[in-house]
């Protein structure tokens, strides 16, 4: 399994690399938005997600006995309480319920929709 997990990552990886060597030369950081989610396979977007955490553990893992970054820490507890799954389904529910939303950035949508780090932005019109 372990093993199944980094060849994932690794592809997903150099997947990046590719699609975002247009962009190297803008200056522009390349973000997966719900264009590219959507045309992802089911082990493509688990790779994703593994990625975040396995990220996420890492600089909490690099913070040693200095407190790791709010939502470093708080992505990593979440994902002790949820499968990667149920996060996958929830970041498809986003994109299905929002389709003029697709320009937001997937990883935008897991921290705001998927844990309690960031709160969703309020509805258009409403008060903040």
């Amino acid at each position: 399994m372990r093993a199944a997990v980094i060849l994932v990552m690794v592809g997903l990886l150099v997947g990046s690399m590719v699609a975002a060597a247009p962009a190297a030369g803008t200056g522009k950081a390349f973000l997966w938005t719900g264009k590219h989610w959507r045309q992802v396979s089911e082990d493509g977007k688990a790779g994703y997600i593994f990625g975040m955490g396995n990220l996420a553990d890492f600089e909490v893992a690099a913070a040693g006995g200095r407190k790791a970054p709010c939502v470093t820490r708080a992505f990593v507890d979440d994902l002790k309480t949820r499968t990667v799954s149920q996060i996958i389904q929830e970041v498809d529910k986003f994109y299905q319920d929002n389709p003029g939303k697709l320009d937001t950035a997937v990883i935008e949508v897991v921290l705001r929709r998927c844990t309690k780090v960031c709160p969703p932005e309020a509805p258009k019109g409403a008060k903040k």
